[in-house]
């Protein structure tokens, strides 16, 4: 057991409510508050179960809600000196799908027609199934969005729940036809993807029998972000194998209604009579002002205490702008970052929490032309497996004594069409990646040089060409090499190797993205009733409550000051013109203001 290891023990066993997940030997809900330690909880409890529990060659599944979540995992289980074992799985629900039950399964069942290989479709070939479906049933873009689409496709997947949401009729007409558009040219997508592994382990007890021999235990993070089909996947192990569950999430934090992830799944988890529910109620992030103006949010006391910083105040501070969010950036760029910077907060400990990623590319500007060092959590390309392990290649490059190889032999064994992540990758394709590896070293001081120079000497392109499971990353990948021509002075070997974590820099984020982050100061822009929450949402109770949510979410990324920035007038295009219309201060602007009059916090309005 190494030193960090012994460390992150002795904090559980300090928390009665921690010490009851991590030592649970049965199937368990945790419902864990913002700043509770749930990752801490989740890998100290794999690293338990690998060691104590679970005897080789059996593993254990863990999902996660994105892949960011999953290399965090890895990266802490790294730490913790877990040794990584091929029968156990760390990813997102759709990799756990096309590894551990399409890939394996679907082609012995001739009803579900799956072609083999799998073959997922592109974004451009979504668009155009998308658009044909519409001209067949003659609808225009006004009628439904292929995000509307997708989210009935989730959540019309039947099932042990009895939980019910509201058929979207419309979307439900475009999602048959576009399915079968796709369908005939051998194509899936990632709805269809969790959609038919749903099916396979609803149906198929041989399928069901599989996975419980090689993975006694499944956890799952952020439940209650994964939505519907996963739900019934969970819900189908548990009542019809011996697999153990131990779920994760905080129903207060379901922010994602939009693709049919909604609070319920994780509470209906939560109340059947073979799982234990433990709650997590201390937050070891915030003061704890910040934690009950957070709830105030919710309109509602979830008896949460912070654990840490026990005698701090903490300052909830409220700007009036005149007009426009530029005048609200102006206010951040020129006051509120250099005021907390004089006052010894660094900028890694900031985040600016804006509604769109159109105000985070505008706010960017205005940042850089002061010069104020920032970072945006998203890019002109994504985040994707291969380009993590790109960065973790980087990593290696850099200082190969703290990162092992053996990580990097993983991927390119996927990469390679290697489905099967517990096949030790061949001693051949081992040697040509470390040999590939060590020649671009020498391109250490140029990132785009270094790139090119590894997907060369790898063929990297020409394996995406041939593939049938990344169809968008050889496009990604053109993304990822534009970037960083265009903006060199942003990107190097270790800026890129770093490229999920602020370096000295101001954190820039929209509201749904903040999730999982904590800072010392978070100022929150575009404060004002109608744009947050959105004129859309007053009129529909589910989305007002889940408006709610967004803002406990940012609000509880705080540790000790939120500052609050608003605007009175907004100029809004119109059919007549421009009309510089009035805004009366959010809701939760109110509440917060209201909260700190009657119980507390420090004022600097």
């Amino acid at each position: 057991m190494n030193e960090l290891r012994r460390d992150r023990l002795l904090e559980i066993s300090s928390d009665e409510m921690q010490l009851k997940a991590y030592e649970s030997n049965s199937s368990t809900a945790v419902i864990a508050g913002p700043g509770s330690g749930k990752t801490a909880i989740l890998t100290m409890k794999v690293v338990r179960l690998l060691e104590t529990k679970i005897v080789e060659p059996q593993g254990l599944a863990c999902i996660t809600f994105s892949r960011e979540a999953a290399r965090e995992i890895r990266d802490r289980l790294h730490l913790l000196g877990y040794v990584s074992r091929g029968n156990s799985f760390f990813g997102t629900v759709h990799a756990f799908c096309i590894a551990k039950v399409l890939s394996p399964y679907a082609r012995l069942f001739d009803h579900f027609r799956l072609s083999n290989p799998i073959r997922i479709a592109s974004a451009k070939e979504r668009k155009t199934a998308f658009s044909q479906a519409m001209q067949r049933l003659v609808f225009n873009e006004k009628d439904i969005s292929m995000t509307e689409m997708d989210r009935e496709r989730r959540i019309g997947i039947l099932g042990d729940s009895k939980i019910q949401i509201p058929s979207y009729d419309i979307a439900l007409q475009v999602a048959r036809e576009y399915e079968e558009i796709l369908h005939a040219q051998g194509l899936i997508d990632f709805e269809d993807i969790v959609n038919y592994s749903t099916a396979l382990i609803q149906r198929e007890a041989f399928v069901r029998k599989c996975l419980e021999a090689k993975f006694p235990w499944l956890l799952v993070d952020e439940y209650q972000d994964l939505g519907k089909p996963l739900h019934e996947i969970v819900l189908s192990l548990l009542l019809r194998t011996k697999i153990n569950v131990f779920a994760v999430g905080d129903p207060d934090q379901s922010i994602y209604g939009f693709q049919g992830a909604i609070p319920e799944y994780l509470t209906e988890l939560a109340s059947f009579s073979g799982v234990k529910k433990i709650v997590l109620g201390k937050n070891y992030r915030s003061n704890q002002d910040i934690v009950s103006a957070s709830e105030a949010v919710l309109e509602s006391d979830r008896g949460y205490v912070a654990g840490t910083r026990k005698q701090e105040r903490a300052e909830i501070r409220f700007q009036v702008c005149e007009a426009e969010m530029e005048e609200q950036y102006s206010v951040v760029v020129k006051q509120l970052i250099p005021e907390y910077f004089s006052r010894g907060v660094p900028y890694e400990e900031m985040a600016v929490i804006v509604g769109t990623n159109k105000e985070v590319s505008a706010l960017s500007s205005v940042l850089q032309e002061n010069g104020i060092p920032f970072y945006v959590s998203r890019h002109e390309f994504e985040r994707t497996e291969l380009v993590q392990w790109l960065e973790d290649c980087c990593k290696w490059t850099i200082d190969s004594s703290h990162f092992q190889f053996e990580h990097l032999c993983w991927y390119w064994g996927v990469l390679l069409g290697q489905k099967d992540s517990a096949i030790v990758l061949d001693i051949s394709e081992r040697v040509r990646l470390y040999s590939c590896l060590i020649r671009c070293a020498s391109y250490k001081e140029d990132l785009k040089l270094w790139l090119e120079s590894l997907q060369d000497g790898l063929g990297i392109r020409q394996l995406l060409a041939e593939s049938t499971l990344f169809p968008d990353e050889l496009a990604n990948l053109d993304q990822l090499l534009g970037a960083v021509e265009e903006r060199s002075d942003r990107f190097d070997l270790k800026s890129f190797a770093e490229l999920g974590r602020p370096n000295n820099q101001v954190t820039l984020s929209t509201r749904h993205s903040c999730k999982g982050l904590e800072f010392e100061v978070v100022i929150m822009l575009g404060m004002e009733e109608e744009r947050f929450p959105s004129y859309y949402d007053l009129s529909n109770l589910e989305k007002l409550a889940e408006s709610s949510r967004i803002c406990f979410v940012c609000v509880s990324r705080a540790k000790r000051i939120c500052v609050l920035v608003r605007s009175k007038v907004h100029t809004l295009k119109t059919r007549k013109g421009p009309w510089e219309k009035p805004f009366e201060q959010s809701r939760y602007w109110a509440i917060l203001e209201n909260w700190q009059k009657t119980k507390g916090g420090k004022n600097n309005a």
